[in-house]
């Protein structure tokens, strides 16, 4: 026992050692791409809730495109099933490549839903966006059915991850968006459009979801 905890403790470390690299990497070239596209975009005349919507929806199709590309290689793939100690000499399912795939296409969508809105006010000022509201609907149709698929092959830990990461989220937000709607009926708090809730949900939704993972020991 002692032998073997002594061999895999050390492929362990290098493994984290590696993934807090590449985490670290994505992390500053997600940052660096946000500031770009907020310089270009003059982010002065951009609302609070648009800069961070752009902030999420850049990171959302940061994740989705790193999973993307992990799953295309072997290593990576090996490195998506078994994060912690990954078995690299263990094939893994095509189902599982699968998996990981729908969890990539739904972070991409989610992004690309995100930023879309912005985009089109900043390109076309006073313009209606119809059409680019059906391409949204079709787009939030498609994540709901990968999320639903995403439920379905998931096992009990992660089906429990996904339940207690929402559980949370609405009580954290019901009881925030309460009292700040008390607080501008009272005229002590500035008006929250629907834009502005979502943004926040979305944000608590996902350092939730990262809690809650990192909690119940999904890396």
């Amino acid at each position: 026992m002692g032998g073997l905890l002594s061999q895999e403790t050390p492929r362990a470390s290098r493994l984290t050692v590696i993934v807090t690299l590449v985490a670290l990497i994505v992390g500053l070239l997600t940052g660096w791409a946000i500031g770009k596209f907020i310089k270009i975009a003059k982010v002065q005349s951009l609302s609070w809730s648009d800069v961070a919507a752009l902030a999420l929806a850049m990171v959302f199709i940061a994740l989705g495109l790193l999973i993307t590309v992990l799953s295309v290689a072997r290593r990576g793939r090996a490195i998506l099933a078994y994060p912690v100690a990954p078995e690299f000499g263990r094939p893994v399912k095509a189902a599982q490549t699968a998996f990981f795939l729908m969890q990539a296409g739904v972070l991409i969508l989610a992004g690309v839903m995100l930023a879309a809105p912005i985009a089109f006010v900043k390109a076309v000022p006073g313009g209606q966006g119809l059409p680019l509201m059906v391409a949204i609907l079709a787009g939030f149709v498609l994540q709901t059915v990968l999320n639903l698929l995403i439920w379905r092959r998931s096992d009990e830990v992660f089906r429990l991850v996904i339940a207690e990461s929402g559980a949370a989220s609405f009580w954290l937000l019901q009881g925030a968006f309460f009292l700040w709607a008390c607080g501008e009926r009272l005229n002590l708090l500035a008006k929250l459009s629907s834009w502005d809730a979502v943004t926040v949900l979305m944000a608590v939704y996902l350092m939730t979801s990262t809690l809650v993972a990192c909690r119940r020991g999904i890396r």
